[in-house]
């Protein structure tokens, strides 16, 4: 069977081939090329894909992992209903089987190839549960592969457990693969009540400690997770993490060619906490608030920019500052030549002065 051939730059359109309810509040859905060719879709178990959907009448792009497993006719996606979740909640509500939608290619460094010994253990929460799954359900269809795999997701009730069924199944058919679950509220299941302490953790996976760490979920499950997997030993080497929120702020300023000129007062009041955000190319600027995301200024603009994940994962908003200063939150997926030259993820670049840009 052919692959499907993704482009180095740019979109495809897929069609919404299958769409199914996996809870109350997910929906599983697979994508498929429009002509209906059977082509092999190709990524790393764990990457995700940029989807672009239109929504009144404007173009809005997400990241979202990919649940699925390589070589197969169609890529497979899980979306829940999140708050104020406007392509999200579309998703879940709106769309439609048959229906068009654009896709970037599989990117992400968050991936079963990054090394790991013969024993890992997955950890996820909510609809990180995605990445991991893929992860596992590649590890287990390779029948040379003797990785032992301890699943272990933590969820509010029982019925909002992605995939539950799927997994029980694969625990059952496969000797070196272990899956626990951790309910908020466990009323009516064999299920542990409470959060994955550490005693939790040990309790479910008593080699914890001495496994590589695939992890993925909301940024405070995240924390929690590798703080308790630092104290309990494990070699911090082997663990690996997967989060659309975004981190800290790594407080990269960056001042480059930088010009002000200010005259009165009240020019320096308002210099301090406004700032102007340039694209010559497309003859378009905008006013931005000192410290405030650049893309948001990028989209006031409207310039064609595309913010998937919106913290600084995917890569999608990668442009290049050539004036100006800024600090950054994320250097995912830029190169160290790149960084050197200016180059930023608006979604996680926050404005701290006039400032010109360069559009991928």
């Amino acid at each position: 069977m052919n692959p499907f051939q993704w482009p180095d730059n740019g979109a495809v359109s897929l069609i919404c081939k299958r769409k199914w309810a996996e809870t109350s509040t997910s929906v599983s859905v697979t994508l498929a090329p429009e002509s209906g060719e059977p082509l092999c879709f190709d990524f790393i178990p764990g990457q995700f894909i940029t989807l672009g959907i239109e929504i009144d009448g404007k173009m809005e792009y997400r990241a979202y992992s990919l649940s699925s497993i390589p070589h197969q006719t169609e890529l497979q996606l899980t979306i829940k209903r999140v708050v104020d979740g406007k392509v999200s909640n579309y998703i879940v509500d709106s769309l439609q089987e048959g229906q068009t939608v654009s896709v970037l290619k599989p990117a992400g460094e968050f991936h079963i190839e990054q090394p790991h010994g013969k024993r890992i253990v997955l950890l996820s929460a909510g609809c990180g549960i995605t990445p991991v799954m893929s992860m596992a359900k590649t590890l287990l269809a390779d029948k040379t592969d003797t990785t032992d795999i301890h699943f272990i997701h933590a969820a509010t009730e029982l019925e909002q457990v992605i995939y539950h069924q799927e997994l029980l199944e694969m625990a059952a058919s496969h000797k070196r693969f272990h899956f626990d679950v951790m309910l908020e509220n466990a009323q009516g299941s064999e299920y542990l009540e409470g959060r994955l302490t550490q005693a939790a953790l040990k309790q479910f996976c008593p080699d914890i400690a001495e496994r590589s760490a695939f992890l993925c979920g909301p940024i405070g499950f995240m924390a929690a997770m590798q703080e308790n997997l630092s104290e309990l030993g494990m070699n911090m080497d082997n663990f690996y993490q997967e989060s659309f929120t975004p981190a800290e702020s790594e407080q990269l300023e960056v001042a480059l060619n930088l010009e002000v000129t200010l005259g009165s007062d009240a020019d320096k009041a308002q210099a301090i906490s406004n700032a102007t955000v340039f694209v010559p190319a497309f003859g378009a600027q905008a006013e931005a608030k000192i410290g405030s995301a650049l893309i948001d200024a990028l989209e006031a603009a409207k310039v064609p920019v595309i913010a998937a994940c919106r913290s600084g994962i995917c890569g999608s908003c990668k442009c290049r500052v050539v004036k100006g200063a800024f600090t950054r939150t994320s250097t995912a997926t830029l190169t160290d030549d790149e960084i050197d030259n200016g180059f930023v993820l608006a979604c996680s670049c926050q404005v701290e002065s006039d400032v010109e840009v360069a559009l991928n």
